[in-house]
């Protein structure tokens, strides 16, 4: 008679080791309790970066606008007016008249018109000679008689008016006694145009996968986007949800930084037009400086408030300024001042604010710098990868903290506006940015897959007003 079946019981139930247990036998069992570390690291940090567009929404709000489109209006150029010689008019008589003509830069309208008028007094930038307009043939010609007899209508250390020599108009004065009108000189505007432009992110994860328990359970930077809270208790998702809310906040400052103008066709979108972002704005109507690597010292900084005097910059400055430059201005600037040269403004509202955004501040020749590092410029930074040549090394942006009237209704402007359209209705909107949830996974369920949806989206521009006063510093 067959006995009782134990082919399912394993032997042997015990073994000798001689000296006793060890722990190669407790892991060889599958004994051992993981001792896992319950924080989640962020070995390249928070990836959260200093926004300044952010912080100027702080302290400035956001202005609504209704349309897509939106635009302001500025003054053309300067009040007081001048014109370029463009050819040498040789050796002119001492009180002779001479005929000056004037580049196309100095016409508007296609050369229609120009500001060149019957009796205004002229002077040479360079001799400090004057003269008057006697007849203006055409919007690019004058005759110019020099107002002393004794005087040629000439350049400094010259006997010829040299081309590129600047004349400078004086008005309508010495005009004698019971003198009849003059032609007026009309004050331009100019019309500078923007655009919102539509920015959105989305994340999604199924029931599965934010149900799941995962070993670490906190050390994650940030939060979830107001009113885009997951179904589930997963951390790996939640953790997911707080990067993408991160990486939209990231694209919206980039894209208000260095975006531009969407013209071309056959992308995904046939609508969008884009917005000109800061960059292109500036580099378009402000002024540049330009200096070598390790050289930005007090002289390179003189030459660049002599730039801000001329366009009437703010007394009040933001310089922002890439890792490189920044430790430029370190090693070229600010050794060279005694403790006690550095002083506190206003900031954009406060002292607090500015000291709340990280800025040194310097005050030289009656201009006050807050300089921050920005350091989303540089490549390395944002991504991990160095290119060969990157747009932004070596490169900083000074911005006036000041208000501008516009030419149209002399209403005060900001130099900087974030402007936005709000999103339409539903979801949860903060700051412009409408936040919702979608998808039979979600605790907003709309449909039968079992899968969480969290979408964003955000409709904004910026407006700068009187660029001119803006100075690109780059190497």
């Amino acid at each position: 008679m067959a006995g009782i079946s134990t082919s399912n019981m394993l032997q042997p139930g015990a073994i000798k080791i001689t000296g006793g247990a060890t722990q190669a036998i407790i892991s060889g069992l599958q004994l051992l309790t993981p001792q896992y570390y319950n924080k989640y690291i962020e070995k390249y940090g928070p990836e959260m970066y200093d926004y300044f567009f952010q912080w100027i929404g702080a302290f400035d709000g956001q202005h609504v606008v209704k349309n897509q489109n939106f635009f302001w209006f500025e003054s053309r150029g300067k009040n007081q007016l001048a014109v370029t010689n463009l050819a040498a008019v040789v050796g002119p008589s001492a009180g002779a008249t001479v005929t000056v003509n004037i580049p196309a830069s100095d016409l508007y309208s296609s050369g229609t018109y120009s500001a060149l008028r019957v009796g205004e007094t002229v002077r040479v930038a360079s001799s400090n000679i004057e003269g008057e307009i006697l007849t203006v043939p055409a919007p690019n010609q004058a005759t110019i008689r020099p107002k002393q007899v004794g005087q040629a209508f000439v350049s400094a250390n010259s006997t010829n008016l040299l081309a590129g020599e600047i004349l400078i108009f004086g008005g309508l004065v010495d005009v004698g006694e019971a003198s009849s009108n003059f032609e007026p000189q009309v004050h331009l505007d100019q019309r500078l145009d923007n655009n919102i432009t539509e920015i959105r992110e989305d994340y999604a994860a199924t029931d599965l996968a934010e149900m799941t328990d995962v070993f670490y359970t906190n050390g994650i930077t940030g939060s979830v986007p107001a009113g885009g809270g997951q179904a589930g208790t997963s951390l790996f998702t939640y953790k997911s949800l707080v990067k993408t809310d991160v990486r939209f906040i990231n694209s919206v400052e980039a894209k208000l930084m260095r975006g531009d103008f969407v013209d071309n066709t056959g992308l995904l979108s046939s609508t969008s037009v884009g917005t000109k972002g800061f960059i292109p704005q500036i580099t378009d109507n402000g002024e540049t400086a330009n200096y070598t690597p390790g050289t930005l010292d007090i002289s390179k900084l003189h030459e660049i408030t002599r730039i801000m005097k001329v366009n009437g910059c703010a007394k009040e400055n933001v310089w922002l300024q890439d890792i490189f430059q920044r430790q430029d201005f370190s090693d070229g600037i600010f050794q060279q001042y005694p403790a006690g040269a550095y002083v506190w403004g206003t900031g954009t509202n406060s002292q607090e604010a500015s000291v709340a955004y990280g800025t040194q501040q310097l005050l030289i020749d009656s201009v006050l710098f807050k300089v921050k590092e920005y350091s989303p410029w540089n490549t390395e930074v944002q991504t991990g990868k160095t290119p060969n040549v990157d747009f932004f090394r070596n490169y900083g942006v000074i911005a006036p903290q000041g208000v501008v009237p516009d030419a149209k209704t002399y209403t005060p402007m900001k130099n900087i506006s974030i402007m936005t359209q709000n999103p339409v209705g539903g979801g949860s909107v903060g700051n412009g940015i409408r936040v919702w949830q979608w998808g039979g996974g979600s605790m907003n369920a709309t449909d039968g897959t079992l899968r969480d949806h969290v979408s964003m989206v955000k409709y904004c521009g910026l407006r700068v007003c009187a660029a001119n006063q803006f100075v690109i510093v780059s190497a």
